[in-house]
Parts: structure tokens; sequence; C-alpha cells
């Protein structure tokens, strides 16, 4: 019988490896079939490998810590639902996500600058907060920030707050299609 203790530990290590290989977080490449990345993403506020306006930043950078403002293109067929998630994969742990709004509706093309979806819900981050945590690079660091959206097949059968790696596997496994933006902050 496993312990009180250990069975949360391995739960969470078997929860992170499968997302590694799923393009949720760490590494890119989809193991589980092939997923088209036919969304794109983009930003009035920023282009791709640009740095990021600072007010999209932590307050230690100079920054608002407002949410910035996508647009994407919006996967044609099959989407009941679609997902968002913020990661910083140069953070010296590993790929650090900084927001995961999921069961947005299937028909949005993007957010609003300091605004989250009426419907959207919001996972707990890797700090274990719900909401966006800002970039926030240890200072003299430039990292890559990828805002990765998601199509998927149906709604994520969690709500508001929910455990991180639950929510990862379950957007893994509905995504039907995806689309990246990378941009970087920090430096100099």
């Amino acid at each position: 019988m496993m312990t009180t203790f250990w069975r949360p530990v391995c739960l969470a290590a078997v929860g992170l490896l499968s997302l590694s290989g799923c393009g949720l977080v760490g590494q890119t490449k989809i193991v589980r079939g092939s997923v088209p990345d036919s969304i794109t993403v983009s930003s009035p506020a920023f282009r791709e490998g640009a740095s990021i306006p600072v007010r999209f930043a932590c307050k230690a950078a100079g920054g608002q810590g407002k949410t910035p403002p996508l647009r994407w293109s919006v996967a044609s067929t099959g989407v009941g639902a679609q997902a968002l998630v913020l990661d910083d994969p140069d953070a010296p742990s590993g790929a650090y996500v900084h927001w995961v709004l999921f069961n947005m509706d299937a028909t949005a093309n993007d957010l609003l600058e300091g605004v989250v979806p009426r419907h959207a819900e919001q996972a707990l981050n890797t700090a274990g907060e719900t909401g966006y945590s800002p970039p926030c690079p240890p200072k003299g660091e430039q990292h890559r920030y990828r805002f990765t959206v998601y199509a998927l097949n149906a709604k994520v059968p969690l709500s508001n707050g929910a455990k991180l790696n639950q929510v990862l596997s379950e957007i893994a496994q509905r995504t039907v299609a995806r689309g990246r933006m990378t941009v970087r902050f920090g430096g100099g």
C-alpha cells in the first residue's frame, strides 16, 4: 500500500513526464499522434521573436503585470473549447508555466489587454496561484515566453483553480490543433 506522502509525489511525476512529451510543457514534439500547428497566434502589442513590452511584465521589472492582448485563427471543425498556456522554457528548474486559461469559447479569436474572458477557467500556475503570473526573469537574464493556443475537441471537465498537472493532462488529451507565438523579455 502506498503511503499518503508518496502517492501524490508519484502522481505528479507521472503527470509531468507525460506532459513534457505532449508539447504542453518542455518539448515541442507531440508524441501521441500528429497535432497540426494550424493556429496562427499574434498580438497587436508585439511581434513574434520580439521583446514583450514592459507593461506585461512583473512589477520587479518595472511592469504592471497586465495580461497581453492576443489574436489567433480559429480551427475550423471539431472544436468544443480552446485553451491558452503561457510558459517560460528557459526557467532554471525547467519549463515554468505562468498562465493557463481553459474552456474558452470555441469561436473566440482574441484576448483583450488586461481582461480574462468571462467564461474561461484558470488553472493553478507553477507558483501554485490561479491567474496570470507575468514574465519576471532573474536580473540580467533574457528568457523566452511561449503563448500557445490549443483547439480542444471538448471542454476540460475541471473548474477554476484546478491543479496544473490535471489541467495540462486534460488539454493534451483533447487537443486537435495548436499554434504558438514566442517572445522575449529581460536581459541587459
